[in-house]
């Protein structure tokens, strides 16, 4: 009987030729061999299925779809077909250290009670090299409420799918990958994996994230998925909080996140994009009156501009957390 492996691998890929086979080597590369690495090729047309068909390794197991359909139900897909309890999230741009998976592994032994976990990464160029490194931490877990505070005032925790490990038990708990995103589903999973656990943050720097043009979260029509999308997400991560809390985590909201917003919807109407600018500004509606989106966006600029915006985030914001 074939031993379990202890992780799974599994990468989406979708036209990443440029990037593939180094990212796929770089797993491939790993100074454990107890994983499995899935592939599902989403109807690439750019050679990416012909250069995986290519590969001679008993480690991967390749799929291909049969018609594109997009990121989270082909990871869906893949995580579905993973045997191991632990599925470490993978991207056609980037690169793992070689001790990530076993360390990975290390972490989730070390931390049980946790449903995810991310690492920290280094940011790296299209040509490789190192433009950026995380600040340092310690191993250690965050509380479903300070993962839900995190959240609210500064986005995605994780900040990539690259750096995420999954228990898989408590994916199929909570339902999976919702398809019916394009941008926002891996925010809304950390969202309903931390309903009831704390989050692991692992000390390690076990990747290395690509940063280029040709990424989602860089196009303009990914932002206006973004603003569609991560309402319902905030309005999980709000779920967490009751009474003074909640109306602290709602201001925190209008003021810190949703003028960005609102800058947003400005970007892309000096871009000259009017289809788009005029999509994005009915998708604003959703997030409150416009002239009172526009108040506090101007308000922000200002603060900006005499260099008192953090200190009104301080002040006003966290500190009231």
């Amino acid at each position: 009987m074939n031993k379990t492996p202890k992780i799974s691998v599994v990468l989406p890929v979708y036209n990443g030729i440029k990037y593939l086979e180094e990212s796929v080597m770089s797993v491939l590369n790993q100074d454990t061999e107890d994983y499995e690495f899935l592939i599902c090729d989403d109807c690439s047309t750019d050679g990416s299925y012909e250069y995986l068909q290519k590969i001679n390794s008993d480690k991967i197991k390749l799929f291909r779809n049969e018609r594109n359909l997009g990121l989270f139900p082909t990871l869906n897909r893949l995580i579905k077909a993973a045997k191991s309890p632990l599925i470490h999230l993978w991207a056609q741009d980037d690169l793992m250290m070689s001790n990530c998976l076993s360390e990975t592994i290390k972490f989730h032994q070390k931390f049980t009670d946790i449903n995810f976990s991310f690492s920290r990464m280094y940011m790296i160029d299209e040509n490789g090299k190192v433009i950026k490194k995380l600040f340092e931490i310690e191993d250690k877990v965050i509380s479903p409420w300070g993962h839900a505070k995190s959240s609210i005032l500064y986005g995605s925790i994780a900040g990539n799918i690259a750096n995420v490990t999954l228990v898989k038990s408590a994916v199929e708990k909570v339902g999976y990958f919702n398809e019916s995103m394009k941008y926002a589903g891996d925010f809304e999973m950390w969202c309903k994996l931390s309903k009831d656990k704390p989050v692991g943050m692992s000390a390690g720097y076990l990747i290395k994230l690509r940063v280029h043009s040709g990424q989602l979260s860089k196009n303009l029509e990914a932002s206006y998925y973004k603003l569609k999308e991560n309402i319902e997400v905030y309005k999980c991560f709000l779920s967490h909080f009751k009474g003074k809390q909640f109306k602290i985590a709602i201001r925190a909201l209008k003021w810190k996140i949703y003028p960005q917003y609102f800058n947003q919807y400005l970007v892309i109407k000096r871009k000259g994009k009017k289809d788009l600018a005029k999509k994005y500004k009915k998708g604003l509606k959703s997030y409150g009156n416009l002239l009172a989106l526009f108040l506090r966006w101007l308000i922000i600029r200002i603060l900006r501009l005499l260099k008192l915006e953090q200190k009104f985030y301080q002040k006003f914001i966290i500190s009231k957390f």
